[in-house]
């Protein structure tokens, strides 16, 4: 008798826009409870809009009665997505199930890290309270942003990986991470996080997956380079002094002269620098920049203000952000990932400025993260004017549109902004 095979992870979203919390959690999980066909709710993410961030605890009795998940995360945000469908400014619940067999996954409230700590010692306290080890694939990680300092939080996380690697003879960081920045409301204590019983209003909490998974990421930022790279030769602080010798406000203003009069319409969108990430290599390309707002410029001093820490030596350029490079940018990251089996879902990170006030149409990230890996279509059909979309199809997501997006670019993680992060789940090879 040849005994049945056991099936791999599986991933179930659903979405409901009732006004009714309760009748919007029972909705989505409804949904979910009926794609999962009996398997178990290893983990269940749940994301919600600001009108329901006073009853999540509601929403967490109500979820944990109709899927009896493992594991529950809940995080408040402006907006939430599930499937191919985006909500915006009113009432809305999205979920997403996984059944992840035989994987180990640790829930995690990570404290406030004092501004007297080294950064090993950050590091090293941060694999500890994730846990960390060599089997890690990934980390879910959210955090309110009115309490969680970023500038030294985000690049402990990113050489937590390190650590634990470096303690194993590896020069690979361990796993990934992803995540965002609760972005419910713009006041202290006014987002939610929630995870497995325990509700907070501040710090920063996730969970670890390890074992047998493979978790993938796509990380766009939409944004394209213009003019030439530049090498900072005077910084303080996030202050730009000199760039290639001369003052750098003078040096971004001719920049901004030669640039064509469409481009300077674009600059509506806000005027963007890029950081190189690895300086050694000879041509840089998608991928190379950390993008990053400039936050204006003193003509006194001739110093540009940029919304990270800069030095001298680094190099940069200036970028722009419109919407045709952004639809082009995350679809060329998604064609990459056809090569690959199909996910069996995704959970998605989004600048809360991605919206259709951005794109002129609903629901783009969503959509094209949903309907990537869908059969491509034969010529007469894409012959066809309109966006034609078979809502059943598609590949399971659920997400957010946080105050900040957290995604690796190369072997490190930062925190974005104007991205998308998409983290993809498959079985391990």
């Amino acid at each position: 008798m040849t005994a049945t095979p056991k099936p791999g992870i599986r991933l179930a979203d659903g979405l409901s826009a009732l006004a009714d919390p309760v009748l919007a959690a029972r909705q989505a999980s409804e949904r979910v409870s009926g794609l999962l066909s009996g398997l178990s709710a290893d983990l269940v993410v749940v994301t919600v809009t600001a009108p329901f961030a006073s009853r999540v605890g509601m929403i967490a009795d109500v979820i944990r009665d109709s899927l009896s998940p493992s594991n529950l995360l809940i995080v408040t945000a402006s907006s939430v997505m599930g499937g191919s469908t985006e909500i915006h400014g009113k009432p809305g619940i999205a979920v997403l199930a996984m059944h992840l067999p035989g994987v180990d996954i640790h829930p995690f409230w990570l404290n406030h890290l004092t501004g007297i700590e080294t950064l090993e010692t950050r590091a090293a306290n941060i694999a500890f309270t994730i846990g960390a080890s060599d089997e890690m694939r990934a980390v879910l990680f959210f955090a309110d942003p009115f309490s969680v300092p970023l500038v030294t939080m985000v690049p402990a996380l990113s050489a937590s990986r390190t650590e634990v690697a470096s303690k194993r003879g590896r020069r690979t960081p361990i796993g990934t991470i992803i995540g965002a920045m609760a972005s419910a409301s713009n006041r202290p204590m006014g987002n939610t996080l929630y995870l497995n019983g325990e509700l907070r209003n501040e710090g920063a909490m996730g969970v670890t997956l390890s074992g047998p998974l493979r978790v993938d990421t796509v990380v766009s930022q939409g944004c394209r380079p213009i003019g030439e790279p530049m090498i900072i030769t005077k910084a303080r602080g996030n202050l730009i002094l000199e760039l290639g010798g001369q003052r750098a406000v003078e040096v971004i203003r001719e920049t901004v002269h030669m640039l064509s009069d469409e481009d300077k319409e674009l600059m509506g969108n806000g005027l963007l620098l890029g950081r190189v990430i690895h300086a050694h290599k000879k041509r840089y390309g998608r991928g190379d920049f950390l993008i990053r707002n400039l936050m204006g410029g003193d003509e006194e001093s001739g110093a540009v203000a940029v919304a990270d820490i800069i030095r001298a030596g680094q190099t940069v350029q200036l970028h722009l952000h419109d919407e045709q490079t952004a639809r082009e940018d995350l679809q060329l990251l998604l064609d990459g990932q056809r090569l690959y089996d199909k996910p069996a879902g995704a959970f998605v990170v989004s600048c809360n400025g991605r919206t259709d006030k951005f794109f002129g149409d609903g629901g783009h990230d969503a959509r094209a993260i949903a309907h990537a890996f869908d059969p491509m279509e034969d010529g007469a059909r894409k012959a066809k004017s309109g966006t034609e979309v078979d809502p059943s199809a598609g590949i399971p997501v659920t997400g957010l549109f946080g105050a900040g997006e957290i995604g690796p670019l190369g072997d490190e993680i930062f925190h974005h902004g104007h991205t998308v992060v998409a983290a993809l789940f498959r079985d391990p090879d």
